[in-house]
């Protein structure tokens, strides 16, 4: 029986997995196959699409689904298929037209399985476009084909506040709402998170809940590392989420998934089954 057997380990991608540049480094890489070579179970929960991951998750051997667009939409790679999807069901162009009419400097991504839509363009889509490396097209709400999966809202943290008021007191209890960075909310169907895509794909991979390990960095990291048996958070994450992990580990920067990786494999813990990791420990 190989030392990982029976282990998922579930990674955010920005901020934790890929570094300052939106690389992965050959440090988190090499531990990522020496994980899965060892009989872990490895994969990725992040806000991106199934698009912009391929690239990433080729380079490290992941093993198991991935998790898209904050857990709507669940994707074999290597099959090629979708195997979970939860689109906003709401009627979505009356919402965006809404909201560009309340808030005119608010930018509006809409995401499909397929496509980046940018309905209102602003400073915030164009250096979001320029980091996921993504074709997108620059259109009206109404000219948007397929099911939308996420809207991106985009603009500076005070006006992002005044945003989310405002959708919560129209549209209560109708969409799950969570900054993935201080300059985007991201709107999504009520209980659709992170968390939610972990439990998947745990069922898909016959995992145990508590063989379960996750590490991320922001707000829409929180029902991931809540779901997880041992959490991990690197050292550049929001405080709430270094308060919620178990181990704190080095930054993003540091090959934070590396030393996870490490911390595990150094501690035995699942071997043992007996988890030794004091909540909010720091990484030797």
């Amino acid at each position: 029986m190989a030392k990982f057997d029976g282990v998922l380990f579930v990674s955010d991608m920005d901020g934790t997995l890929l570094d300052s540049g939106h690389e992965i480094s050959r440090e988190n890489a090499d531990a990522i196959r020496y994980f899965t070579g060892n009989g872990g179970t490895f994969t990725v929960a992040t806000g991106r699409m199934v698009r912009t991951i391929a690239q990433y998750v080729t380079q490290i051997n992941a093993n198991a689904p991935i998790i898209s667009i904050n857990g709507a939409a669940i994707y074999d790679l290597a099959r090629g298929k979708l195997l979970h999807s939860t689109p906003l069901d709401t009627d979505i162009v009356k919402i965006v037209e809404k909201l560009a009419t309340e808030f005119p400097e608010l930018g509006i991504e809409a995401i499909t399985m397929e496509k980046l839509y940018i309905c209102r363009e602003s400073h915030v889509t164009r250096r979001h476009c320029e980091i996921v490396k993504m074709p997108h097209e620059l259109t009206d709400i109404r000219e948007v084909i397929g099911e939308c999966m996420k809207l991106n809202l985009m603009h500076d943290p005070g006006y992002l506040d005044r945003v989310e008021q405002f959708v919560g007191a129209r549209y209560p209890d109708e969409f799950y709402m969570v900054h993935s960075d201080p300059q985007y909310l991201e709107v999504l169907h009520k209980g659709v998170n992170k968390g939610l895509g972990l439990r998947i794909i745990a069922d898909i991979k016959h995992i145990a809940k508590e063989n379960i390990c996750a590490i991320g960095d922001n707000y829409n990291d929180i029902e991931l590392l809540k779901n997880a048996a041992l959490s991990f958070a690197p050292a550049n994450a929001e405080q709430q989420l270094k308060d919620i992990a178990d181990v704190v580990v080095s930054t993003n920067d540091d090959n934070a998934v590396c030393q996870a990786i490490t911390y595990i494999d150094k501690q035995g813990i699942f071997r043992q089954q007996t988890p030794q990791h004091p909540q909010g420990a720091l990484m030797p």
